[in-house]
Formats: structure tokens, C-alpha cells, sequence
């Protein structure tokens, strides 16, 4: 009996260390300075198309904000499990972030289209980096991600110039 305890034991602190170890295994700083960036801009897209989108004048435009707060929602938490994972803590979200996003004024529209262009842009080139990433599993999640991106610069730029 004490035989098989001590097998366990040591199969248990195996298997503890190579959790351990699998955790702490170091991310490039790319890789690390990817999570940061990806988790703020996407908390700050949610953030401004949730607050926006009350505000909005066009249909179109709304849905659009719709459509972006729900897809980065969703992309966030993907994002969050992969960093967790990874053993990275991603930044806390700014409750003020979106707060100049509050106005509601005529220019509402054509602020928030500038905004997601710019913003879809910096995060195409974002994930177009991570996509290289040496970590497949990160490279994965940016190649998966970066279709949707790209269709809600589309969407945005196409907007902006029907307004």
C-alpha cells in the first residue's frame, strides 16, 4: 500500500509540475503585447458602439454598432481564455472609457464611423502581426479572428462614405 501512495503522490507532483511549468512557460513580449492591445481595443470598440449606438441617427449605422459590440463581446471572451491560459492577466476594463462617446449630437454618426475605421485598421495590423506569432495557438485565434475584422472595416468604411 505504501508503495502505490507514493507512486500516486509522486504522478500527482508530476503532473502538478508540468501544469506549473506549462503556465510559466514565457511568452515572447510580442505575444504578451499582443493580449494587452487586443483586450483594450476590444473593450474600447464594445464600449463605444454600446454606448453609441442609442445615438445614431441611420439604421445601417446602428446595426453596425450592433453588430460590432456583439462580435468584439464574443471575440473578448475568447481572447480572455486564451490569456488565461497562457498565464497572462489581460488589463481591467475603463468604465470611462466610452464616456465622451455619451453625447448625443448630430455628428454622432460620422464620429463613430471615423472612430471604428480608424480603430479596425490598428487592429487589422494588430492581428496580422499575431497571426506570425511562434505560439500556434495565438496565431490560430488572430488568423480566426481577423475575417470579422476586416468585414466591420468594410462595413464602416462603406458607411462613411454613404453618409
Amino acid at each position: 500500500m505504501k508503495t502505490y501512495n507514493y507512486i500516486l503522490s509522486v504522478a500527482a507532483a508530476a503532473t502538478l509540475a508540468c501544469v506549473s511549468y506549462a503556465q510559466t512557460v514565457e511568452l515572447s513580449h510580442a505575444d504578451r503585447s499582443f493580449f494587452e492591445k487586443a483586450a483594450k481595443a476590444g473593450q474600447k470598440e464594445v464600449a463605444i458602439s454600446q454606448t453609441c449606438q442609442p445615438n445614431l441617427t441611420t439604421a445601417s449605422t446602428r446595426e453596425l454598432a450592433g453588430m460590432i459590440a456583439s462580435d468584439h463581446g464574443k471575440a473578448n471572451e475568447e481572447l480572455r481564455a486564451l490569456a488565461a491560459k497562457k498565464g497572462v492577466v489581460l488589463p481591467v476594463e475603463n468604465a470611462k472609457l466610452a464616456q465622451k462617446w455619451s453625447k448625443n449630437d448630430k455628428d454622432a454618426d460620422e464620429d463613430y464611423l471615423e472612430e471604428m475605421v480608424s480603430e479596425h485598421k490598428d487592429a487589422i495590423e494588430l492581428f496580422e502581426k499575431a497571426a506570425k506569432s511562434k505560439d500556434a495557438e495565438i496565431a490560430a485565434f488572430a488568423e480566426k479572428t481577423l475575417p470579422t475584422l476586416r468585414q466591420h472595416l468594410a462595413r464602416a468604411q462603406a458607411e462613411k462614405k454613404a453618409h
